[in-house]
């Protein structure tokens, strides 16, 4: 869009969305990318369904992230939490200058969720607009548990799935299922809905994994893929839908 074009679009329109991703390995089958892509290309797809009622504008990725606990694979990129905090602050206050009042933030990273927590409240404090925050997989964590055969954690089956589903870059030949046994301690194994970890630790994926991925990312599919991408895409655009309407 062109600056005239934003100016136009704030007369229908006070929703932004912020795509949120990383740049970090995900095992030997998907791209680096593939947090941000996710999260924008799925936050494209709901806005496409309201276009018309909702004209929501979308702005380009995040598309680094908090990735630290990703650093021993080659290719990652991380920012420091206070760094992609400020970032994200700086991106919203940014858009409450010119007028929007109401900003969704779809996450595609799981390591950004402390520091988008921190930089929401920051911006709900300092602003006082409406701001959320969605992540994908918890939109739809019913159908994922219906749908997947293998736990959820990173570069797996539904994370592998969701990407072919949504026309990413995946190399299928190079899938692998790699679901640690004995590298965490029982109160930490979990899957990250049918078993949520009773404690919580950082964790270093090169210790916790050879491949980069926790997961069977065998088991992908992009029948499985779309059942996912099509509940979040429906809620989230059935979200868009409230929030125009709110006051």
């Amino acid at each position: 869009m062109t600056w005239p074009e934003v100016e136009d679009r704030l007369k229908e329109s006070d929703i932004a969305i912020i795509p949120v991703g990383s740049t970090e390995q995900h095992g030997p089958a998907l791209p680096l990318n593939n947090d941000a892509f996710t999260a924008y290309t799925l936050a494209k797809m709901a806005a496409d369904q309201v276009k018309e009622e909702v004209k929501p504008v979308i702005t380009p990725p995040v598309s680094f992230g908090v990735s630290e606990h990703h650093m021993g694979f080659p290719g990652t990129i991380t920012l420091r939490p206070e760094t992609f905090t400020s970032i994200i602050i700086d991106v919203c206050k940014s858009l409450v200058h010119h007028g929007f009042k109401k900003i969704v933030i779809v996450n595609g990273h799981g390591g950004n969720d402390a520091a988008l927590s921190i930089a929401t409240a920051k911006v709900k404090e300092e602003t006082g607009v409406f701001i959320a925050l969605v992540n994908w997989w918890t939109l739809a964590g019913d159908v994922i548990q219906k749908v997947a055969e293998s736990p959820l954690f990173h570069a797996c089956e539904t994370e592998t799935s969701v990407a072919l589903a949504i026309g990413q870059n995946v190399n299928m030949d190079k899938t692998v299922k790699e679901i640690p046994q004995t590298a965490m301690p029982n109160f930490l194994k979990c899957d990250l809905f049918a078993k949520p970890p009773v404690v919580e630790t950082p964790i270093d994926m090169k210790t916790l994994t050879k491949s980069g991925v926790v997961g069977d990312a065998t088991r992908a599919s992009a029948e499985k893929g779309k059942q996912i991408v099509d509940a979040v895409v429906n809620r989230l655009a059935e979200f868009l839908r409230e929030l125009k309407s709110l006051k």
